[in-house]
């Protein structure tokens, strides 16, 4: 994991972390198949590392 600034919440990093991994917003009704398919991809990347983030996050608090 990256090192993280203390004041950031989880929230703030998570929400950045989603931010971060959208490339088109919003999908659209125009927006072709390729297109909408890779955002989505991103997306999933994002969530992916957002997830871990909070499972890190939680596991540092158990362990407190």
């Amino acid at each position: 994991m990256a090192t993280l600034a203390t004041h950031e919440t989880l929230s703030e990093r998570v929400d950045d972390l989603i931010r971060k991994h959208r490339v088109v917003e919003p999908l659209l009704a125009t927006t072709t198949t390729p297109e909408a398919i890779r955002e989505l991809i991103a997306r999933t990347e994002g969530l992916e590392k957002a997830v871990r983030e909070i499972a890190h996050e939680v596991e540092e608090f158990a362990r407190a």
